[in-house]
């Protein structure tokens, strides 16, 4: 029986910050600051996968580590004297334009998913700023307990790991066996690399789609709470199918 659901935020909960932030025509920085789109790209790419695994620490939180990511892009575009209308703290403000729901239905599904008793976890690949921002301006903060959240930047290692550390981490934060958890991701081999752990898994395409894969577990879960069924296997089938 199902019993958690857990959730990537890029793509799924949120659109990816950094793809949009820069390329986004045509208020994305290459194209409102005049950049080559394939050269921002390039550096946004090497950026966030300098960034994807370092950890806050007390001594370099998140503001700290926020402001160390714009400085290098400022610096590799514009040197150490950047023109009057670009600097870290323009850059900054402007990241929470570019944070919104994938889907507005996702608020719905995520109530209801925690009305009927399913535990909600957060298994990503992110950066600690970006995660900050997102929980913040989404308010996504009421549907997931900080100990049930899971990040490649506290981790050290992404989702694809061979180890599958990300997938260990989450389930041990949630207490369960991995046989009572679905995993919600809209990349392909995030979702390959959770069945192979042995979680069943669907690729997000949006949330009608994910209600129709979720249901049976969901309808099912409720049934078992308020009436003491026994739990049938057939809702896991389900969804290894979606």
């Amino acid at each position: 029986m199902i019993t958690a659901a857990i959730f990537d935020i890029g793509g799924v909960l949120a659109y990816d910050v950094w793809e949009h932030l820069l390329l986004d025509k045509p208020d994305g920085i290459a194209s409102r600051y005049c950049l080559d789109g394939n050269l921002v790209g390039r550096v946004g790419q090497l950026l966030w996968e300098a960034f994807a695994y370092r950890p806050a620490t007390q001594h370099n939180d998140w503001q700290a580590l926020e402001k160390q990511y714009w400085r290098q892009f400022v610096e590799f575009f514009w040197g150490k004297q950047p023109p009057s209308d670009v600097s870290v703290d323009n850059f900054i403000q402007m990241t929470d334009d570019f944070i919104n729901l994938v889907d507005a239905g996702m608020i719905s599904l995520l109530e209801r998913l925690q009305s009927r008793g399913i535990d909600l976890a957060i298994c990503s690949n992110n950066n600690e700023f970006w995660f900050r921002r997102q929980m913040d301006k989404l308010s996504l903060h009421r549907f997931f307990s900080p100990s049930k959240v899971i990040l490649s930047c506290r981790i050290g290692v992404s989702k694809s790991s061979p180890r599958f550390e990300m997938f260990h981490a989450v389930v041990d934060a949630l207490r369960v066996a991995k046989s009572q958890c679905v995993f919600v991701d809209d990349r392909k081999d995030n979702v390959d690399r959770a069945k192979q752990f042995g979680i069943a898994a669907v690729r997000f395409i949006d949330v009608q789609q994910l209600m129709d894969c979720l249901h049976p577990c969901v309808c099912h879960r409720l049934f078992h709470r308020i009436r003491g069924a026994r739990p049938c296997e057939a809702n896991i089938d389900s969804l290894r199918r979606c």
